[in-house]
């Protein structure tokens, strides 16, 4: 963000480190402690993480030997240097505040402030209730008229598990769903060799929005394999926590939600206020990932941009 007038520029990011602050306090009220982590990783010890991300944003700097880049997601920052020690019955409750760095188009390096948490260890349907309600309560104290979308990752991964596709159709099929491209889904299906049910449960995904209870009655209508009711049951368990909480008319429900670093495996969330057409917040559970790193344990978080929450929240 650029400024004219000094005064503008220092009245900005004296309400910015408030917005922190205030956020931060929020995440130690809960228990989470506070981790410093490196600008700098090692690409090969993240190659799975990267061959997940468009190669045009991934900044690298030439150190010796090693090709470094630019940390570009906390997340697999943090459990890199964490499972590889981790301790059977450990739990562990962690927040950051620092930069992400994304490359652009024009060669330019876009630094991107985040705040986030990631509850690491505790039993899943208990750590992602505790995750998401707090992601519920920072969107609501800065404006509430927001609205957050909210799937089970789990869905479209049974769904795509029995559909026997390559790998190279999974990324085009994730690409057409990401878009909600109706017209080239039909098209993709038509080219594959798909038994009806599987089919018609595919080309009705996009439809599987909105109210829970009304979603799940029409997707148990079509091909619905174990993944795929797993996830469905988990939404409803999420449902019934936040209509306690008083939120059910800020969470949206989407089966086809996609999200752009493709690690995680059950719930998946994205933040919006009503003016903003980039998400505030967005996360999920990621147990899976850690998995890469030495050992699967249960793993949940989120991520804040704190300049848009300044821009679009109010603050």
């Amino acid at each position: 963000m650029e400024y004219f007038r000094i005064e503008d520029e220092l009245k900005y990011h004296g309400k910015r480190y408030q917005l922190e602050k205030e956020i931060e306090d929020m995440f130690m009220h809960e228990g989470y402690t506070h981790l410093e982590l490196s600008a700098f990783e090692n690409l090969d010890q993240l190659r799975s993480l990267y061959n997940k991300l468009k190669k045009e944003h991934i900044v690298k700097v030439y150190g010796g030997s090693d090709i470094l880049v630019l940390r570009t997601d906390h997340t697999a920052s943090i459990i890199k240097n964490l499972i590889p020690r981790w301790e059977p019955g450990l739990k562990l409750k962690l927040f950051y505040n620092s930069d992400v760095f994304r490359s652009s188009p024009n060669g330019e390096i876009k630094e991107i402030k985040q705040l986030g948490i990631e509850y690491l260890g505790e039993a899943a349907l208990k750590a992602d209730k505790e995750v998401f309600g707090l992601a519920l309560q920072i969107l609501n104290r800065y404006d509430q008229g927001f609205i957050i979308e909210v799937s089970n990752s789990k869905f479209i991964r049974g769904l795509i598990e029995a559909m026997a596709l390559s790998e190279e159709e999974i990324e085009h099929l994730k690409d057409l769903i990401d878009r909600k491209n109706r017209f080239e889904l039909v098209e993709f299906s038509e080219g594959l060799d798909l038994p009806e049910e599987i089919r018609n449960s595919l080309l009705n995904l996009l439809d599987l929005q909105g109210d829970l209870t009304a979603l799940v009655k029409q997707a148990e209508q079509n091909y619905l394999n174990p993944t795929m009711a797993e996830a469905l049951a988990e939404l409803m368990e999420l449902k019934t926590f936040t209509d306690k909480l008083g939120y059910s008319q800020h969470v949206y429900f989407d089966l086809s939600l996609l999200m752009e670093l493709d690690y995680y495996d059950g719930l998946i969330f994205k933040g919006y206020y009503p003016n903003s057409f980039k998400e505030i917040v967005c996360g999920g559970r990621y147990d899976s990932f850690t998995e890469e790193f030495g050992q699967k344990i249960s793993a949940v978080g989120f991520s804040l941009d704190a300049d848009e929450l300044m821009e679009k929240g109010g603050a």
